[in-house]
């Protein structure tokens, strides 16, 4: 599950920073990169989580807040975009999951 994690977590920023490109090159007509630049924050977010595990306290309720946020706004955003969203939301709604679940896992404790 952890590989899981990690390979959605990097498809998402895989995808953003492709996204910025694209925008940038082809210069479509209404796309900014807000939504872009999201994908790449919330990526950066995940993979913050699971290098640092749960050393740094806070961060996993921040990752499922963004996680969760951001997959709101992926569903309304499926509702009136033409661009194929459901290519980001799908992993994002995987990486809530995966937040959720892996800081429900009890957690041995480490002699320093």
């Amino acid at each position: 599950m952890k590989y899981a994690d990690y390979a959605c977590a990097w498809f998402i920023f895989a995808i953003g920073m492709i996204d910025v490109v694209l925008t940038e090159v082809m210069h479509p007509p209404g796309v900014i990169l807000d939504t872009a630049l999201l994908w790449i924050f919330v990526a950066m977010f995940n993979l913050l989580r699971l290098r640092n595990g749960g050393s740094i306290k806070g961060l996993t309720m921040v990752c499922i807040a963004a996680n969760l946020a951001e997959s709101v706004l992926e569903v309304y955003r499926m509702t009136w975009s033409p661009r194929p969203i459901v290519v980001v939301a799908v992993p994002i709604l995987f990486e809530t999951v995966f937040s959720i679940v892996r800081s429900r896992r009890p957690r041995l404790a480490t002699a320093a």
